[in-house]
């Protein structure tokens, strides 16, 4: 078997990571790497472990996407699906979900059990956070089943679907890029590229979906005209179509290009991804900390400042 490799490639997640803390960055894709592994350092474990750790909205996101996941293929299958079955699907996950992380069931399986940030740090969780959490998710799972998207995705000919969360890569300059589609059709020849959104909206939103449709350029073969990205914003029921406009993937493609360049001149070894914890340091913005995930094997906890 090949030796499974930390090949540098690029993604939303990570240009992300790289903006809130180079250390973060660091200890989210370099020092985790191996920690999945029996003989791994302490330090490796545990990165490992919190690149697998949720937050409270994280994991209700996570449901939302999922339970929509579910239902749509459902649809692809020709079996039944209700409002209800959705609602019950989701109550499950959140009760299933809860135990897991309480009982701290990833200390067997990191990977498969749910590690809350909040149970692993020790905040307190008011009742009126958790029946906030599960109004939302609930209340995203109807918007979308009473969603003219919803309506419009069950009157188009399965064969034209393209897409179900979908994760896969593209290159640019030779980098992979990652992304993930939630939700991809075709109609009368235009793609319309579906992003469920469970947050509020937020002016990166189609930066984001411009990226996925340099990826549908390349993956269908399609021009930009023949491309329309839709952010669906389930808290207020909101979907709103954007035309793909070529100085906005050209925007995309720059910002991307230029992220990796950042990324890649703070390695030590680019050709081979190799990085130095010194090379990235902690953030002077120590709030950031309070909402970190790998805030044990930085601070330790101890924040600074404000």
């Amino acid at each position: 078997m090949a030796e499974i490799t930390n090949e540098f490639a690029w993604s939303v997640s990570r240009h992300r990571n790289f903006q809130e803390c180079l250390r973060l960055y660091y200890l989210a894709h370099y020092a985790f790497w191996g920690g999945w592994a029996w003989g791994a350092s302490e330090l490796a474990k545990k990165c490992y472990r919190f690149t697998k750790m949720k937050s409270l909205d994280m994991w209700a996101g996570e449901i939302v996407h999922g339970v929509i996941e579910w239902a749509l293929q459902r649809l692809w299958e020709r079996k039944p699906v209700t409002v209800e079955a959705l609602g019950e699907r989701a109550l499950a996950h959140l009760r299933q979900g809860w135990k897991e992380s309480k009982e701290r069931q990833w200390e067997q399986d990191p990977k498969r059990r749910l590690n809350l940030f909040e149970h692993y740090y020790g905040i307190e969780v008011p009742r009126e956070r958790t029946d906030e959490i599960k109004a939302r998710v609930l209340r995203c799972l109807e918007n979308f089943w009473a969603s003219e998207v919803f309506a419009f995705i069950r009157s188009v000919d399965r064969a034209a679907w393209k897409a179900i969360e979908k994760r896969d890569t593209f290159r640019l300059n030779e980098v992979k890029v990652w992304v993930k589609i939630d939700f991809a059709l075709t109609h009368q020849g235009t793609l319309y590229i579906y992003d469920w959104k469970t947050g509020q909206e937020d002016a990166d939103d189609l930066r984001q979906l411009a990226c996925y449709a340099l990826y549908a350029m390349e993956r269908w073969a399609l021009s930009p005209d023949r491309i329309r990205i839709i952010p669906v914003y389930l808290q207020e029921g909101i979907a709103r179509e954007h035309a793909v406009q070529p100085e906005q993937l050209i925007e995309a493609k720059d910002e991307i290009l230029q992220s990796i360049a950042r990324m890649r001149a703070r390695l030590v070894d680019p050709e081979r991804n190799l990085a130095r914890p010194e090379d990235f340091p902690m953030t002077t913005e120590t709030w950031r900390c309070r909402r970190c995930f790998f805030q044990e094997v930085c601070y330790g906890g101890r924040y600074e400042g404000a």
